[in-house]
């Protein structure tokens, strides 16, 4: 607090009326506004496999709560239809220290999907999206590293479902297709 105090000091009366009511609202005037997820041209998505738990409940959650599409049970009453294989996580050595241990990791998350619409017709060919993180080891912090390299798997499959969600949302499938 002290220090936005001093901040504030800093500047005569007009310049504080200016930052901070007439710039905020001048940004708003112009239409700025934070990057969210792109308005979907479908109504109905119907999801075919699993990714895994912590992704598959990520996906719902923010489907549901995000967007106006309705997750529906049978593929035959979806606009979309999204095909999704299992996360696979692997690892890959990149550094060895002097001694020829171990001393980085790169943690590698790839989640393959393909859309269609309800009638077979593709909408997004078989695609694969990969995300990766570099993971320093330490063996002196042996008991804190698994907990951090699972962190850091459940923040890349989070990653990849926004990503999926992104690329979905964007699709502009042929509506009436679906047969209600």
């Amino acid at each position: 607090m002290r220090s936005l105090a001093r901040l504030l000091a800093l500047f005569p009366s007009p310049w504080k009326t200016f930052f901070f009511i007439l710039f905020p609202l001048t940004l708003c005037a112009c239409g700025f506004h934070l990057r969210g997820l792109p308005e979907a041209q479908f109504h109905t998505l119907y999801l075919d496999g699993k990714m895994g738990e912590v992704a598959d409940q990520e996906l719902k959650q923010q489907v549901l709560h995000q967007t106006h599409i309705t997750l529906v049970n049978q593929s035959d009453k979806a606009d979309v239809v999204l095909t999704l294989s299992p996360i696979q996580n692997t690892q890959q050595i990149l550094t060895l220290n002097a001694e020829g241990t171990v001393s980085q990791y790169t943690l590698y998350a790839r989640l393959s999907y393909r859309a269609s619409d309800n009638l077979g017709n593709e909408l997004i060919p078989p695609s694969t999206l990969t995300v990766t993180r570099l993971y320093n080891y330490n063996v002196i912090q042996i008991l804190g590293k698994p907990a951090e390299q699972q962190l850091l798997t459940h923040d890349m499959q989070i990653d990849l479902v926004h990503q999926l969600l992104h690329r979905v949302l964007a699709l502009h499938p042929a509506l009436g297709t679906a047969a209600h």
